[in-house]
C-alpha cells in the first residue's frame, strides 16, 4: 500500500504520491508537492512517511496548517484525514500500489521515430518461420499501412496493430505500450491462457515513446520475430504525424472495417468471420443477444459488407412504439387517411434496396407479424389507407433478446415469419463471457469521451481495470460505455481514471464512500462558488467564467457534471 494526497484549488486538482521519508509541501517549484497558491508559503510543511504511518509538520508557515479546524505544529495523520495548507484543503488517502500504476494510457504527444528498426541486432538472426510472417504481411500489413496513410490516430492504430500481432504471431500475450514523463501504460492488451510458463519471454521493440511487447512461448521464437516487433513499434510511432482525417476530409479504406476495437474473443471473431460471408448473399439474418451486446453494430457490419452497402440502412426499434404507430412507421401512411394527415413513406420504402434492421422483433404484436410476413412474401407494401402497392426490396436483418423458439412453441411468435427472417441466426455473447475485450473497449470509450470534452485523460489504472474486468456487466457493452462516459465527466485534464472514479456498484462493498470525503467537500464548495457567480452575473456564463478565472468550456463542463441549473440570463 502507498499514500497519496489530493488537493484542489481554483481550477486545479493535484494528486501526488508520497515517497518514503520526507515530502515537502509549498508553493516553491522545488518542493516535492508544489501547491501554487498565494496562501501557501514557499516551504509550508512536510509529510514524513514512516513504517507506522504519516507525520505532518508545519515549517513555520505564514498562514499555518490546520487539522480538525485546529492549528497544529506537528500531528500524526491517518488515511482519510483532511488538513488545510494555507487555504488549500488536502486529503490523505491510502491506495493500492496498482491503483497508482497506469494500465491503459491515452497518448500525450507525437514523437519523432528517429530510431532504426532492430537497433542493437547483430545481423546474424534471420526469420525462418514463414507462415506467421505471411499472415502478418499479407493479411494485416496492407491494412495497417492504409490506415497510416489515411492519417489514423495512435489509439486506433494501436488497436489494429496489437490485434494483428496477437492473431498472427505465436505469442501468449501482446501489449502496445506508450511511455513518457514517468507514465507507462497500455494502449492494447490481449492474452491467451497458459498452462505452463516454461521458457516464455517478453520481446520488446521501442521507437521513441512507443513500445510493442509480445510474450513468446520460447526465447528462440522471440529472437526470430524480434524484427516484426521492432517494425510494429515503428508503425505505431509513425501515427499522429498528420492532421486528423476528419479535419482534412480524406479517409482511406481498402475494405469493410470491423467494429473497433477489434475483439480478441474467439467466439466473437468467429461470428464476424461468418457474418462477412453471410453478407455476400441476400438471406435473412436473426441476431440473438442480451441488451447492449452489440446487435445493431453487427447488423451495420453485415449491411456495410454486403452488395447493398451503398444503399440505405434503416433501423427501427419494434419495442419502442405501440402497434398502430409501429405499423405506420413500417408501412407508411397515404395522404388523406385522416383529417390533416399528409403522405408519409414507411421504413420499407425508405430502405428501398438497402437493409431494414428490425430491432427487438420479439416484442412485435402478432397482427403486425402477419403483415410483415405478407410484405416479405409478396415483396410489396401497401401504405396505411393506400391501394397502390409499392416495391419492398429491402433485406431484413432482425434482432431480439427474447427466447424466440419458446415464443413459437407458446404461439406468441409466428413460425412462418421466423423461417423467413432466420436463414442465418447467431447469438452474441454477453460481456461477462468475453472479458478479454473489456480493457480495449474501456480504452476505446475513454479516448472517445476525453476527445469529446477536449481533455486528456492519462488513462485507466491497473486497479480500476481489474475491477472493470471483475464486474458482471448486466447492461453489457452499453453499460461499460456509459460507465466510462460518466467517469470522464469527473476527470480533470491529465488525470488518471482510478478506482475512486468508478461507480459504487463496480467498486463493490469494499469501496464505500465516506460522508466526509474530499470529493464531497470540494464538490459542495465548487457548486456553491459557481452558483454564486452565476447569480451575481445574472446568468451570464461569459461574465461568470471571467469572475471564476476559468474558461467558458470548463465552466459549462463543471455545470453539467455538478448538476447545476444556471439561472436565466437577465
Amino acid at each position: 500500500m502507498a499514500y497519496r494526497v489530493l488537493a484542489r484549488f481554483e481550477e486545479q486538482t493535484i494528486r501526488s504520491t508520497l515517497q518514503p521519508g520526507r515530502n515537502t509541501i509549498g508553493s516553491d517549484p522545488s518542493c516535492d508537492i508544489c501547491l501554487p497558491n498565494s496562501t501557501v508559503s514557499r516551504r509550508h510543511a512536510v509529510l514524513t512517511v514512516m513504517a507506522e504511518g504519516v507525520e505532518l509538520q508545519d515549517l513555520g508557515s505564514t498562514n499555518g496548517t490546520l487539522l480538525r479546524s485546529q492549528r497544529v505544529e506537528r500531528a500524526d495523520l491517518q488515511p482519510g484525514d483532511i488538513f488545510v495548507i494555507g487555504r488549500v484543503v488536502v486529503l490523505l488517502e491510502e491506495v493500492a500500489d496498482d491503483d497508482l500504476e497506469v494500465g491503459i494510457v491515452v497518448p500525450r504527444a507525437v514523437v519523432d521515430p528517429g530510431t532504426a528498426i532492430a537497433e542493437g541486432m547483430d545481423g546474424t538472426e534471420v526469420t525462418d518461420s514463414f507462415t506467421p510472417l505471411d499472415r502478418f504481411t499479407l493479411d494485416h500489413l496492407p491494412r495497417l499501412l492504409d490506415q497510416l496513410c489515411g492519417n489514423v490516430d495512435r489509439p486506433r492504430l494501436a488497436q489494429k496493430l496489437g490485434y494483428a500481432l496477437f492473431e498472427t504471431m505465436p505469442v501468449a500475450a501482446v501489449e502496445i505500450v506508450e511511455s513518457g514523463t514517468g507514465d507507462k501504460g497500455v494502449l492494447y492488451a490481449a492474452e491467451r491462457p497458459q498452462e505452463e510458463e516454461g521458457q516464455s519471454r517478453w520481446i520488446e521493440g521501442t521507437v521513441g515513446s512507443c513500445q510493442a511487447r509480445a510474450l513468446f512461448l520460447s526465447e528462440r521464437a522471440g529472437r526470430r520475430y524480434q524484427p516484426v516487433i521492432d517494425a510494429a513499434a515503428l508503425l505505431l510511432a509513425l501515427a499522429d504525424r498528420h492532421p486528423d482525417p476528419e479535419a482534412t476530409g480524406v479517409v482511406h479504406s481498402m475494405s469493410t472495417e470491423r467494429p473497433q476495437p477489434a475483439s480478441v474473443d474467439p467466439v466473437v471473431q468467429r461470428i464476424y468471420d461468418q457474418a462477412e460471408r453471410v453478407a455476400r448473399g441476400d438471406v435473412g439474418v436473426l441476431i440473438f443477444g442480451e441488451s447492449g451486446t452489440g446487435k445493431e453494430v453487427l447488423a451495420s457490419f453485415i449491411h456495410a459488407a454486403s452488395p447493398r452497402g451503398l444503399q440505405p440502412l434503416v433501423a427501427i426499434n419494434c419495442a419502442s412504439l405501440p402497434r398502430d404507430l409501429l405499423e405506420a412507421e413500417l408501412f407508411g401512411v397515404e395522404k388523406g387517411v385522416a383529417t390533416g394527415v399528409e403522405e408519409r413513406p414507411g421504413k420499407f420504402e425508405a430502405a428501398d434496396q438497402g437493409t431494414l434492421f428490425l430491432d427487438e422483433i420479439g416484442d412485435m404484436a402478432l397482427e403486425t407479424q402477419a403483415k410483415i410476413l405478407r410484405v416479405l412474401q409478396e415483396k410489396e407494401v401497401f401504405r396505411i389507407g393506400g391501394h397502390t402497392p409499392r416495391p419492398a426490396r429491402a433485406r431484413i436483418v432482425a434482432a431480439t433478446n427474447q427466447a424466440i423458439h419458446k415464443m413459437i412453441a407458446e404461439g406468441t411468435f409466428r413460425a412462418e415469419l421466423y423461417h423467413r427472417i432466420a436463414t442465418w441466426e447467431v447469438e452474441l455473447p454477453s460481456l461477462r463471457h468475453r472479458r478479454a475485450d473489456i480493457p480495449n473497449l474501456a480504452a476505446h470509450f475513454l479516448t472517445a469521451e476525453a476527445q469529446r470534452y477536449g481533455i486528456r485523460a492519462r488513462g485507466i489504472s491497473r486497479a480500476a481495470l481489474r475491477l472493470l474486468r471483475r464486474y458482471k456487466w448486466p447492461g453489457n457493452i452499453r453499460q461499460l460505455k456509459n460507465e466510462i462516459a460518466r467517469a470522464v465527466l469527473f476527470l480533470e485534464d491529465g488525470e488518471l481514471l482510478d478506482t475512486s472514479r468508478l461507480s459504487p456498484a463496480i467498486r463493490g462493498a469494499d469501496y464505500t464512500e465516506g460522508g466526509t470525503s474530499l470529493a464531497r467537500i470540494l464538490e459542495t464548495v465548487e457548486r456553491d462558488e459557481i452558483t454564486s457567480a452565476l447569480t451575481a452575473c445574472a446568468g451570464d456564463t461569459t461574465a461568470a467564467a471571467e469572475h471564476l478565472k476559468i474558461s467558458r468550456p470548463t465552466l459549462y463542463r463543471r455545470i453539467k457534471s455538478l448538476g447545476i441549473e444556471p439561472p436565466k440570463s437577465g
